[in-house]
């Protein structure tokens, strides 16, 4: 066998197991090759206490913003109609880099690390957009990994909310893709 057909099968065996609905995780270790995958929370990649301690000081940043407000209530205060209306895309914006969910309904996360598509290839209408009504087993999405694509479906039915992610942005494993709101 050639390395080229070993890579092949890898790559049908990783299809395998992600369209398997009943392998919550698998690791394969060929040569110098490991690979491993989790459908479970935490999975493979539990997290340690030293990442959550990080994860704070990226929230101040994101509290400096909010710090130049008051330094720029003056000119706002002549201006009361925009000022409210310039803060909106702010905190969309903000919601969006902390990964917090601003719809309320059922949270659809990345199972795997990879690269989030929207669509099933460049220029294409994406697989759903916000307000979409979703079925059970409908394509919401791709999360491509190592050349391999691997298609999110709705476990549950009903109404994209919010859309968390942009098209071709890296996904960690277990980060909210998107928001559905079940029928």
């Amino acid at each position: 066998m050639t390395d080229t057909t070993n890579l092949q099968d890898l790559k049908a065996l990783l299809k395998w197991a992600n369209l398997s609905d009943d392998i919550q995780e698998l690791q394969i270790k060929y040569g110098d090759i490991e690979l491993a995958m989790s459908r479970t929370p935490g999975g493979l990649n539990r997290p340690a206490p030293a990442p959550e301690a990080a994860a704070a000081p990226a929230a101040a940043p994101a509290a400096s913003p909010a710090e130049q407000v008051p330094a720029q209530q003056a000119p706002a205060q002549e201006e009361p109609a925009s000022a409210p209306a310039a803060q909106e895309p702010a905190d969309q914006e903000q919601s969006k880099a902390s990964g917090a969910p601003a719809a309320e309904g059922e949270t659809v996360t990345a199972p795997m690390v990879g690269t989030y598509y929207a669509s099933p290839k460049p220029g294409a209408d994406p697989f759903v957009k916000v307000g979409d009504e979703v079925e059970v087993g409908q394509v919401l999405c791709i999360v491509e990994v190592m050349k391999l694509m691997n298609n999110i479906e709705a476990k549950f039915a009903g109404t994209v909310k919010e859309i968390l992610v942009d098209n071709e942005d890296a996904v960690e494993h277990g980060q909210p893709l998107m928001i559905i709101e079940p029928k």
